[in-house]
């Protein structure tokens, strides 16, 4: 009886880490919500729209502690406090998780393989991995972004959006569930 207990406590332990809940934000950087005050026009607003993992999207600020100085788009996430991890061939040049999403041990039914896992080895396939977009903070859409968060410097007084993509076509990507607009951009 205690071996059977035993292996359903771990076999409930795994069950709860498939869907790894994306809490893990590192509050003593950047803050929740669009940039306000002074960081309204030095800093950049960062979107992190889960969609189909089914986790709250996040909307920080990722103030620019040195404004004027360029910041790559992976900077911003980090300087927001979002936990960024890439893939083992490529470093953060792909992205592969934004807080912990999707976990190794996550199912996410591609329709191609209703069973893959992420393992973050190589680039995420094209039915499951986050699209990167952003904007000027200026108008009220996205632009989907044709260069990596790692060779592109954001915009201060924008936004950079992220959203993970499952089973969905370079034309049906859904963008950031969030409006772009900043109120002090004119």
């Amino acid at each position: 009886m205690k071996r059977v207990l035993a292996v359903t406590s771990v076999l409930i332990g795994l069950i709860g880490l498939s869907a790894a809940p994306a809490n893990a934000v590192d509050t003593t950087k950047g803050y929740d919500g669009i940039c306000t005050g002074a960081d309204a026009r030095t800093g950049v607003t960062v979107v992190v729209d889960f969609q189909e993992l089914a986790a709250p999207r996040i909307t920080r600020c990722s103030p620019n502690a040195a404004p004027g100085t360029a910041r790559t788009g992976i900077k911003a996430l980090q300087d927001a406090g979002i936990a960024v991890a890439g893939t083992a061939r490529w470093g953060l040049a792909f992205v592969c998780r934004l807080e912990g999403r999707p976990s190794a041990t996550e199912t996410l039914p591609l329709s191609t393989n209703p069973n893959y896992k992420e393992a973050c080895v190589t680039t995420p396939p094209a039915g499951a991995y986050w699209g990167y977009w952003h904007a000027d903070g200026s108008g009220t859409t996205w632009t989907y972004s044709s260069t990596g968060a790692l060779n592109r410097n954001v915009v201060p007084g924008g936004f950079e959006g992220w959203s993970f993509s499952l089973n969905k076509s370079a034309t049906t990507n859904p963008p950031p569930g969030v409006t772009p607009r900043n109120p002090a951009i004119p």
